[in-house]
């Protein structure tokens, strides 16, 4: 019952933030896509997150539930980190003439994000001896490149630092109302893949 009333209002949330986008006055019409760029980008991180700390309570208790939660919310960081990339390459191309620079080291960062969460999966579906232990082992590893992801914006020669950007009041609040809607969505979809395993393996 959560998992749907979160989904509802995160979609709601989604639809009236993304018309919102879409109508207030801006001074440079590109910057409308920060509106998905950096909740989809935050969110992602939160996802890591959370898939880095499952994947730490699995080795200590070696409880295969929390090795489905910590694949699960991984899949959707890397979903949302690719929407984050995607979104970022089309500001890129209106605002620096190119969708993608090597010179560029927040870009940089985030497509060795991407990669290396994109290699989990493929592991993941090849390995078969000991492939929790194994999953847990290389998502704690893969975790450094969040942390390096979001620092490289500061050293960034073109990627605007994190901070920087200076917004309206009501650009802020619809802001914050669409990473409102990205974390609801993220939580409802956590909670239905909890909901999941419960029906698989009933309470006694």
């Amino acid at each position: 019952m959560i998992e749907r009333a979160l989904l509802v209002l995160g979609v709601l949330a989604l639809a009236f933030g993304s018309y919102n986008a879409l109508t207030f006055p801006a001074q440079i019409e590109s910057y409308r896509i920060v509106f998905v760029h950096v909740p989809s980008a935050i969110t992602s991180y939160l996802a890591f997150t959370v898939s880095f700390a499952y994947s730490i309570l699995y080795l200590r208790s070696r409880d295969p539930t929390k090795d489905f939660f910590a694949s699960a919310s991984a899949k959707a960081g890397l979903v949302l980190a690719v929407i984050a990339f995607i979104t970022g390459a089309i500001w890129a191309k209106s605002t620096w003439g190119t969708y993608f620079t090597w010179y560029e080291i927040r870009e940089v960062m985030v497509l060795l994000l991407i990669f290396v969460y994109a290699v989990y999966f493929s592991i993941r579906n090849i390995v078969e001896s000991e492939r929790e232990k194994f999953s847990a082992l290389y998502l704690i590893i893969a975790y450094i490149t969040v942390p390096f992801s979001y620092v490289a914006g500061f050293f960034s020669p073109l990627h605007p630092r994190p901070f920087e950007a200076e917004f309206s009041f009501e650009w802020r609040v619809n802001l914050l109302l669409m990473i409102s809607a990205f974390f609801a969505i993220y939580a409802s979809y956590m909670l239905f893949r909890r909901k999941m395993v419960r029906t698989r393996n009933p309470q006694p």
